[in-house]
């Protein structure tokens, strides 16, 4: 339904003419409004898996950035923090929102390092803020140019858009609701480095916006990081920003795995998800999983048939499916993003690693995992 609605709305607007320069600022700032609530949202909700993950809305096609800039809230006078790993468990008791996390970021004079190796390199003029307080901040706060790292944005104010990059802690949440139809396909693109970056079908659409309107605005999402960004730049600055993301060099390797999962739930390829709770067929996943012993060395990805989403970006494969294998508790402890096609066959593992597939491998994972399949 997002997706038709997207193509009409698309449609409505591809051919009009307008009878002045600028005649609808007041519809853009709405739009863009709309499009930061849930950047916001995404980025504090998180999701069980890169495919569960919120879903951006339309971009706005023109933003001016005239609006009165103002000082950003403090930096931090210390730049490396301690970050809680990732849950096992779900929060217990009542009566206030849960603890905040922060991801650990160090800052130099050329770069932020952020969790497990992640890079973003300080391009000239621009600025990093760190936030460790719930204090929150809107656009109005934010000068242009700004790294944002923990801190606490929220939508709000009549001010344009600003150039940023924040980084948000990567929070998965568990997923108790019924199988849905309603899950996305995943594209990789791997970074200068070798780690993968993730995007839903969703926000390679929002990024693919620079080819059509003067400002980009996306999600990113990096586990094996604990981090996601939200991107927000003039579309002609997209690549140069682009360039400024990579990981620390990780040597090729076989799929890292949990030792055991309670679950395992396979979404995204056939935009449904299935959910198995049989601990045979997580077991016998698990076993399939850990046999792939075909690495992926440097230089092999992009195949040549991978889909260029930027000049700089190539995606490694598109509409990959996700599976999320869980701990007892229904909280992720690994994404494998899967390769549905078998053109450019291979899957990456948030907890490191990236294999070669045979043919026909989701379709075995998904017999695996489908009900009464081993009976």
């Amino acid at each position: 339904m997002t997706e038709r609605i997207r193509s009409l709305l698309d449609a409505a607007v591809a051919d009009t003419r307008p009878r002045v320069a600028d005649p609808v600022a007041e519809v853009l700032r709405r739009r863009r409004v709309d499009r930061r609530r849930h950047l916001a949202t995404a980025g504090a909700a998180g999701a069980v898996a890169v495919a569960l993950l919120a879903t951006g809305g339309l971009v706005a096609a023109n933003r001016t950035g005239t609006g009165t800039p103002a000082a950003n809230p403090s930096a931090s006078t210390d730049a490396a923090r301690t970050s809680p790993p990732l849950p096992s468990k779900r929060p217990t008791g009542v009566g206030g929102p849960p603890e905040r996390r922060l991801v650990v970021a160090k800052v130099t004079d050329s770069d932020v390092r952020i969790n497990n190796g992640l890079i973003l390199g300080i391009r000239s003029g621009w600025r990093v803020v760190q936030g460790d307080s719930p204090k929150q901040v809107t656009d109005c706060e934010i000068t242009p140019g700004s790294i944002l790292v923990n801190v606490n944005w929220v939508p709000g104010g009549a001010c344009d858009s600003r150039a940023q990059i924040q980084v948000r802690p990567w929070q998965p949440r568990s997923y108790d609701r019924a199988p849905t139809r309603f899950s996305e396909g995943v594209s990789e693109v791997i970074l200068p480095g070798g780690q993968p970056a993730w995007l839903t079908d969703n926000e390679v659409r929002n990024v693919r916006t620079f080819e059509r309107s003067t400002w980009t605005a996306f999600n990113v999402y990096l586990p094996w990081a604990g981090a996601g960004l939200v991107v927000e730049t003039p579309s002609e600055e997209l690549d140069d920003l682009l360039g400024s993301i990579s990981s620390e060099a990780v040597p090729p390797g076989r799929l890292v795995l949990p030792d055991s999962a309670q679950t395992a739930s396979l979404a995204g390829a056939k935009r449904d998800r299935l959910d198995s709770t049989d601990a045979s067929a997580v077991g016998k996943v698990l076993d399939r999983l850990r046999g792939l012993d075909r690495a992926v060395d440097d230089g092999e990805l992009p195949c040549a048939s991978a889909r260029q989403l930027t000049p700089l970006w190539k995606a490694a494969s598109t509409d990959m499916a996700t599976l999320t294998l869980t701990y007892p508790s229904g909280m992720p402890q690994a994404v494998i993003a899967i390769s549905s096609t078998d053109d450019c066959p291979f899957a990456t593992s948030s907890m490191g690693g990236r294999v070669w597939l045979p043919a026909g491998f989701l379709a075995e994972i998904r017999a695996l995992l489908t009900p009464g399949a081993g009976k």
